[in-house]
C-alpha cells in the first residue's frame, strides 16, 4: 500500500508540472476542450466544413506560429505572415458570403491554428524586450563546496515548448489526461468566458501581459532555479485554458 501511495504522489506531480508543455498533445488537447464547448450548430458547421470532429484537426505548423507586439505589449502589426493577421484574415473569410467551400475550409483550418498559437507564450515576440530566442541558464539548487552545480542551458521557446514535457514523464503524458486535469481546474468558468469577446488582438495582447510576467525570471543569460521557473507555470496554465475557451467562442459566433 505504501508503494501504491508513493506512486500516486508521483503521478499527481507529473499532471502539475508537465502541463506547462506546447506540444502535439497540448495543441490536441486544446482543441478537444474547445470542442466540448461548442454549440450545437458550430459543432455541425465544423464538421461540414471539414468533414470531421474540431478534435480530429492537426496542426501543419506545430503550434509555432509568431505574433509581434509593440514595446508596451499593444497588437498594431500588420505583416502578412503574423498569427494575429492570419487569424483576422481568416475570420474574414469565414464571415464572406462569397468565400467558396474549400476557401472557407482552408480559412477554418487557420483559424484554429492561429488562435492556439497566438496564446503559447513561446510565440510572443514584443519590441525591445522580446525579439528574439535567448539564452537561459537553469541549476537545481543544488551546491557542491561554494559553487552550485549547473544543470543545463535552454531558452525561452524551449521553456514553453519542451522544457517540462521533457523533464516530467518524457511525452508520456497523454491529450485526454490534460483533458481531465483541465476540466477540473476550469469547472464552473464556462460563462465567465462567454462573456470575453471575439477579438484575436485582444488575447494577444493578453499573452503580451503574461510574458512581461514571465520575464521578471527568464531574462537572457539568466540564471534561474528550476523551483523559480517551476512558479511561473500558473502563466502557462492561464494561457491553455483562454486558448481553448476562445477558440471556441470565436467558432460559436462565427458557425452559429
Amino acid at each position: 500500500m505504501k508503494s501504491l501511495r508513493y506512486i500516486a504522489v508521483a503521478l499527481f506531480a507529473l499532471v502539475v508540472t508537465d502541463a506547462m508543455a506546447w506540444t502535439s498533445e497540448v495543441n490536441r488537447a486544446v482543441v478537444m476542450f474547445a470542442e466540448e464547448h461548442l454549440s450545437k450548430r458550430a459543432k455541425s458547421g465544423v464538421e461540414q466544413l471539414l468533414g470531421a470532429p474540431l478534435s480530429s484537426v492537426e496542426f501543419v505548423n506545430e503550434g509555432k506560429s509568431k505574433t509581434r507586439l509593440d514595446e508596451s505589449g499593444k497588437s498594431v502589426t500588420t505583416d502578412e505572415k503574423d498569427a494575429v493577421v492570419l487569424l483576422e484574415k481568416a475570420i474574414a473569410t469565414l464571415e464572406s458570403e462569397s468565400a467558396t467551400a474549400e476557401e472557407r475550409k482552408s480559412a477554418l483550418l487557420t483559424a484554429i491554428e492561429m488562435t492556439v498559437d497566438i496564446h503559447c507564450l513561446a510565440n510572443i515576440l514584443i519590441d525591445k524586450h522580446l525579439e528574439k530566442n535567448f539564452a537561459i541558464f537553469c541549476h537545481n539548487s543544488m551546491q557542491i563546496g561554494f559553487r552550485y552545480y549547473a544543470k543545463k542551458k535552454t531558452n525561452w521557446q524551449r521553456v514553453w515548448h519542451k522544457e517540462y514535457h521533457t523533464s516530467h514523464g518524457h511525452g508520456a503524458f497523454s491529450a485526454e489526461m490534460y483533458l481531465y486535469d483541465w476540466r477540473i481546474a476550469t469547472k464552473g468558468r464556462a460563462k465567465e468566458y462567454r462573456k470575453v469577446s471575439v477579438a484575436p488582438r485582444k488575447w494577444a495582447e493578453q499573452s503580451a501581459k503574461r510574458a512581461f510576467v514571465a520575464l521578471g525570471t527568464l531574462q537572457p543569460n539568466a540564471v534561474v532555479e528550476n523551483a523559480e521557473v517551476a512558479r511561473l507555470e500558473y502563466l502557462n496554465d492561464a494561457s491553455l485554458y483562454d486558448a481553448s475557451f476562445h477558440l471556441a467562442i470565436l467558432l460559436n459566433k462565427i458557425l452559429k
